[in-house]
């Protein structure tokens, strides 16, 4: 069972942070509010942040009931159509059950076209992936898309960043912004800070423009 308190200008602040830093969707963790904010005289003086409780048990870590064996047969067979009607070159699709997601790794000549820009051509297959698998409640599953092992590269980037920005602010005092990120690139800075001593992250922004933020711990 994993917990997280969270803490934001709102309860729906609070919450958005919480779902963000644990990787999931709301209806798969438990919410308790531990207090709901004031904003304090004329929003500045005396306010009080709002706080939060989010708890997501095994089950909720995991499937949530779905049929892994469908999860994955779906999966393979969506990336192999979407590769087909992109022109991609391939060699094979391999899809396996792992922690209660399903992996998808693409093997084949075109992984730099597959992987795209900073990403952005893999994390759009991986999007429009999960929502086709997804339109059934039998197979409502996380699926991850990966090629040429860029995910483990990925994480390796983001990670090395996160704690040069972490040696940064303990250095200075003051508050790191990355630039906008995704929302799993978000997720592994949260990741790879979370036990980091003196400073602790958060999100600020909307959309496209939703961003890691690092200080210093009080």
């Amino acid at each position: 069972m994993a917990e997280l308190e969270v803490e934001g200008k709102t309860v729906e602040e609070a919450i958005k942070e919480g779902l963000e830093k644990l990787g999931l969707p709301k209806d798969k963790v438990k919410i308790k509010i531990l207090n709901e904010g004031t904003s304090g005289l004329f929003g500045l003086m005396g306010s009080k942040p709002a706080r939060g409780l989010l708890v997501a048990d095994g089950e909720g870590q995991k499937s949530g009931g779905a049929d892994m064996g469908l999860a994955v047969s779906k999966a393979k067979t969506t990336v192999t159509e979407l590769l087909k009607h992109m022109g991609m070159a391939f060699d094979s699709v391999e899809a396996a059950e792992t922690d209660g997601a399903v992996n998808c790794v693409i093997k084949g000549p075109d992984g730099s076209l597959i992987i795209g820009k900073n990403g952005q051509t893999l994390e759009a297959m991986e999007h429009i992936t999960n929502l086709i698998v997804n339109r059934s409640s039998d197979t409502r599953v996380k699926i991850n898309l990966d090629t040429e092992d860029y995910r483990l590269h990925q994480e390796q980037r983001v990670s090395a960043l996160a704690l040069k920005a972490a040696d940064q602010v303990r250095s200075s005092g003051k508050i790191f912004r990355f630039e906008p990120m995704s929302a799993k690139e978000r997720r592994m800075v949260h990741i790879a800070l979370k036990d980091a001593p003196g400073i602790e992250t958060y999100s600020e922004g909307e959309g496209s423009f939703r961003r890691v933020a690092v200080k210093p711990k009080k």
